[in-house]
């Protein structure tokens, strides 16, 4: 026995009060569970709705659900980490590691503008600090498509706020690192490299951001 679209959409609304927030685990949930509820309507066309439905959501365990969202975060993390580095690393190969080279060299020059190297970095890591807050707010502004929340967009905008916690520990322990290890050209050097790829790790992080949103609504069809 087929359900009705009026039996779909049911079991739809219902997996969703089980706070499962994401649409496409929604659906995916949805469709197992419809599924296995033919199989026991077709065993047994005496059963009612309700039966097939508790025998089918019997099969998902206690907490079936939660389990599943939380299985299924573990591997889009890991994928989108994965994505992510791999999208970083083309930066240091030919011919994209000239421009990371130049960017360096550019951003150092610059520090020659700057008495206090301090000062220097601290501005450099704020602007880095902004570009991560600016991110965070197109999250909040953006982490809706067509009014439903995604788990593969969540995790995808999470590597666009890795370098919050760089851009802090930048900002608050240069001074002591200074006091260290000197005021040399190398010290400057390394914090020009580390903003470069705090820089690279946004602009990969918003290319990653724009293809999964991209996926998403070829996948479900949304505008």
């Amino acid at each position: 026995m087929k359900l009705t679209n009026q039996q779909i959409q049911y079991i739809l609304d219902y997996i969703a009060s089980q706070d499962i927030r994401w649409y496409e685990l929604q659906v995916e949930l949805s469709d197992h569970m419809a599924s296995s509820m033919e199989e026991f309507w077709a065993n047994d066309p005496e059963l009612t709705f309700h039966q097939v439905k508790q025998y089918a959501e019997d099969k998902f365990g206690r907490n079936g659900f939660k389990a599943i969202e939380e299985e299924r975060t573990k591997i889009l993390r890991k994928e989108h980490r994965n994505c992510h580095i791999k999208l970083i690393k083309e930066y240091f190969k030919l011919p994209k590691i000239l421009l990371s080279m130049l960017a360096v060299f550019l951003v150092y020059k610059s520090s020659f503008y700057f008495d206090d190297s301090v000062v220097f970095i601290r501005v450099l890591f704020g602007i880095l600090l902004g570009l991560s807050a600016f991110s965070i707010l197109n999250w909040y502004r953006f982490r809706k498509i067509n009014g439903k929340r995604f788990l593969s967009l969540e995790t995808a905008y999470i590597m666009n706020n890795s370098t919050l916690g760089i851009s802090f520990y930048s900002i608050f322990l240069i001074k002591s690192w200074k006091d260290t290890v000197g005021n040399s050209y190398v010290f400057i050097m390394f914090f020009c490299c580390l903003w470069v790829l705090g820089i690279l790790v946004q602009i990969t992080g918003r290319h990653l951001t724009n293809k999964v949103v991209s996926d998403i609504k070829k996948q479900y069809q949304l505008s």
